[in-house]
């Protein structure tokens, strides 16, 4: 059905909001947002009934937030004064619009073409077996050479192609977008163009950029399709001055891509790549690209494999593949596919972004120093490549540096990856840059300042649509924010990398999310929204059929069954663990199911047997080759010692844990091994154990369990009203892990100090 809504329409099946010459293409989330408004028209609806019947689930305000303004954006005149989808503050939207059913005519497209259209027809239908689009005229070809010539430092924004048949599909259209980006990304002439990765209108597209440079060149891509025939045209614009425009046909994608590609290097002064050579596999590629783009790089690997085997000369689809296999994590695959190309013509027309993926992989695989040498080598060989290209080499450097401990040059390569380097064109290298120093600062403090830095780094990473980057500099400030002791704000965090991660509908980095957030929840005693947290994680797991999932979902259900003492359930658990990491051969997990034993054992107290079971299980360590992990077993048997009241002992192991961790720098394992030794001295000696913990302060560890524990020792040595105090900070902490205990001494302390409460 189409809607008239003011003076936009709506298609209801397709999620298009057409108005004047603007198309927007809702997606899938946004659309169902969108109908529901329209099936509620004039009901103020509260935000936590559009979490409940739009997303199905508890999302963050923040989220519905952002999606409600994306929609203003395409149906308000002005979304900063809204008149359609209206905010009640303190009760909720509503949509207040006059909407009228409309016959489904294309009035926009019909009027932008009416001008050339039949002419334009009437000779395709003629020479359309001869010629692929209309030649230019020899004036035009003299006007864009000057423009290219002249203007140099001129960018040319390349608006999303703007088709508006209904056969062709949305992964088509989004792999056309993607194809070009792709071509002229990798090219070595990078830093010219910009493609722009927002959900803005293109008219607000334009604006954005047209405030950054008064000379921006901007090409617009209008396609109507007519009986087999696309009939297109190119428009290359000064703001309202048009400096070249182009009619085209084509009979099919891959020819009308193949024309903007030709467009777009008349600009750059270039010869054009040929995107395709053999016509009948021409869809595939721009689908594969379309799926890649989507998040679904199975369909798009196989899709993009076949072009490959169909050309093997067809160097940018070889490459596209590499990237692929290396977001699914086929390292080696795409290692060979990226050597391969080292040894074709394509790689002197993509040398930088080939050495840039080998040196991702080599990361990957921890080869630092020869990722250092491959990029140092390959830019004193390669010295005329485009400002852009040395930036991203600088950014790899410094990553690699970083890696590596060598925190000087880290930080010298993320700075000069900078120079010569424009914030508005290129904001995604300043994100990386601005994450790589708060990183580098990182190791060294933990200052507001650095907080900051993270914080320009997101806002960069947003404005380009890097997910991935986002996801990173929100999960480094979470960190920051639980050291710092606010869990509230770091929990809200992880809430919204993981919004970010379904954004890209690849479930199992969503999956990867979940776990993270549910470890979140249980270290912050938010048990009930860890296992709805974690109850999604084991439905993925069902549906992907992963048994890496499958465990980290037993992983989480096992500490979460603990933290409410159901034992006999977390054991049963813990065989189903065990069998599952023997039969999928996952000898992490079979280290993992050691650590949760020892702590079911130790936290339901029975200790019987207890030294049989950990010699065996230190054996089966030893045999999986995982001896650097022993110290978490000797951890365990302290607190075995502990629990028998062999207090000699617990003390003896925990001085020789300490000593090997600060003779191999590792602060962590100090940090919890002088957390035990306090735990111990809290009973004999409760001055020694303040001492402890006081020390521990200057490596700045996580401040939860010292709350409770400086607590302890206080009133063991008589300061109630330190005790009063610290102890009251950890209950607002501890959430649901708030044990009984310690709300007995609490309740003590406050008749003590208040007697007449």
């Amino acid at each position: 059905m189409i809607y008239q809504i003011e003076n936009r329409t709506y298609d209801d099946i397709s999620g298009i909001i057409r108005h004047a010459d603007d198309v927007h293409k809702l997606t899938n989330k946004q659309k169902k947002l969108f109908d529901y408004f329209l099936q509620n028209q004039g009901k103020i609806l509260s935000k936590k009934t559009l979490m409940e019947d739009v997303w199905g689930r508890i999302v963050t305000e923040n989220s519905v937030n952002q999606f409600v303004s994306v929609l203003r954006n395409y149906i308000e005149e002005d979304s900063s004064n809204p008149k359609v989808i209206v905010t009640y503050f303190g009760r909720g939207i509503s949509f207040e619009a006059n909407v009228t059913e409309v016959h489904p005519i294309n009035k926009s497209i019909e009027k932008r073409f009416k001008p050339f259209v039949g002419v334009a027809l009437a000779l395709a239908i003629i020479v359309s077996t001869l010629v692929l689009f209309f030649p230019d005229n020899t004036k035009d070809d003299t006007v864009v050479t000057a423009i290219t010539t002249n203007n140099k430092g001129n960018h040319l924004l390349v608006l999303p192609m703007d088709v508006s048949d209904d056969s062709v599909s949305d992964v088509q259209k989004q792999g056309m977008q993607e194809l070009v980006q792709s071509i002229f990304s990798n090219s070595e002439k990078e830093g010219q163009l910009v493609f722009d990765q927002s959900n803005l209108t293109a008219e607000k597209i334009v604006e954005k950029y047209w405030r950054l440079e008064n000379e921006l060149l901007v090409l617009q891509s209008s396609v109507l399709k007519n009986g087999d025939i696309y009939e297109a045209v190119f428009e290359l614009k000064n703001g309202d001055a048009i400096i070249k425009k182009k009619h085209v046909s084509a009979k099919n994608l891959n020819d009308l891509l193949q024309n903007q590609v030709n467009f777009i290097s008349t600009f750059q002064n270039e010869s054009s790549p040929t995107v395709f050579g053999d016509k009948s596999i021409h869809q595939l590629y721009i689908e594969a690209m379309g799926y890649k783009k989507i998040g679904n790089t199975s369909k798009a690997k196989e899709l993009i494999q076949r072009v490959v085997l169909a050309e093997k000369d067809n160097y940018q689809a070889r490459f596209d593949l590499a990237k692929i296999l290396l977001e699914e994590k086929s390292y080696d695959e795409s290692y060979s596919q990226l050597q391969t190309l080292k040894s074709t013509h394509a790689y002197q027309k993509i040398g930088t972004e080939i050495e840039l993926m080998l040196a991702r992989i080599n990361s990957i695989n921890h080869r630092y120093e020869q990722l250092i040498d491959d990029l140092k080598n390959y830019q004193v060989k390669n010295p005329d490549i485009s400002s852009i290209k040395k930036s991203k080499i600088k950014i790899a450097l410094g990553k690699a540096y970083l890696a590596m401990g060598d925190l000087k040059n880290a930080m010298k390569f993320f700075k000069q990856a900078l120079l010569n380097q424009e914030l508005e064109f290129s904001p995604n290298l300043f994100a990386e840059s601005y994450f790589g120093q708060a990183l580098v600062l990182l190791n060294q403090s933990n200052s507001t300042d650095i907080f900051r830095l993270f914080e320009k780094a997101l806002a960069l990473a947003k404005s380009s649509s890097d997910y991935k980057l986002q996801v990173l500099i929100l999960d480094e400030m979470s960190k920051m924010l639980l050291v710092s002791n606010e869990w509230d704000k770091a929990i809200s965090l992880k809430k919204e990398a993981l919004e970010i991660m379904e954004l890209s509908n690849d479930q199992g980095e969503v999956a990867k999310g979940l776990g993270t957030l549910a470890a979140f929840l249980i270290q912050s005693g938010h048990f009930n929204d860890a296992k709805n947290i974690n109850d999604r994680l084991g439905k993925i797991a069902t549906q992907l059929k992963s048994d890496g999932l499958r465990l980290n979902y037993l992983h989480y259900d096992i500490i979460l069954l603990l933290n409410v003492f159901e034992f006999e359930q977390a054991q049963q658990q813990i065989k189903k663990h065990l069998r599952l990491a023997q039969e999928s051969k996952n000898y992490v997990m079979q280290l993992d199911n050691a650590f949760l034993e020892f702590e079911l054992r130790l936290a339901a107290k029975n200790i019987v047997g207890f030294l049989e079971e950990w010699q065996k299980r230190t054996e089966q360590i030893k045999e999986l080759g995982f001896e650097r992990y022993q110290v978490y077993m000797d951890l365990y048997l302290a607190r075995y010692y502990k629990q028998s009241q062999d207090f000699s002992r617990a003390i003896e192991v925990i001085s020789k844990i300490s000593e090997r961790a600060m003779a191999n720098n590792d602060i962590k394992i100090y940090v919890d091994a002088q957390n035990q030794l306090a735990e111990i001295y809290i009973e004999t000696d409760a001055k020694k154990a303040l001492e402890i913990l006081n020390n521990l302060q200057q490596y700045k560890p996580d401040a939860n369990p010292y709350l409770e524990l400086k607590a302890l020792a206080f009133n063991k040595l008589g300061n109630k009203v330190e005790a009063f105090n610290l102890l009251t900070q950890a209950k607002l902490v501890f959430h649901e892990a708030w044990k009984s205990e310690n709300q007995i001494l609490l309740d003590s302390l406050k008749k003590e100090l208040n007697p007449l409460d």
